[in-house]
């Protein structure tokens, strides 16, 4: 959480994927799994992260964990939002800006996907 948490307020930017050009959700995940040494997660898209994730039920969720949306925009898979869950229904993911958002909201609710773990 200390790398991920060192970027809230930065902008959102489609396709961004590092500290010099900003983030967009995968470019975020991504960045901050490998730079943070949790794992090695090359730049993929939402979808590409989810393909990688062992799938666990939202009772087995842990902070550090992946979470997955559909339907946030017209994505060419069913995933096309990603995050880190936090713990206690939020997570911190690459919105606009990034920041912290409660899961437990009804935007957030419907469009819910699955949890990961890598």
């Amino acid at each position: 959480m200390a790398e991920a948490t060192k970027y809230i307020g930065w902008p959102y930017v489609w396709g961004g994927s590092s500290p010099s050009t900003s983030f967009d959700c995968s470019g975020f995940v991504c960045w901050v799994y490998t730079a943070s040494g949790v794992h090695n997660l090359p730049r993929t898209t939402a979808q590409g992260i989810y393909n990688q994730c062992a799938i666990i039920s939202p009772s087995e969720a842990k902070p550090g964990d992946i979470i997955f949306f559909t339907g946030t925009y017209d994505s060419p898979g069913p995933v096309s939002h990603v995050g880190i869950y936090v713990g206690d229904g939020m997570m911190l993911h690459c919105g606009s800006p990034i920041q912290y958002a409660n899961i437990n909201s009804s935007y957030w609710q419907t469009h819910f996907y699955a949890f990961g773990r890598l």
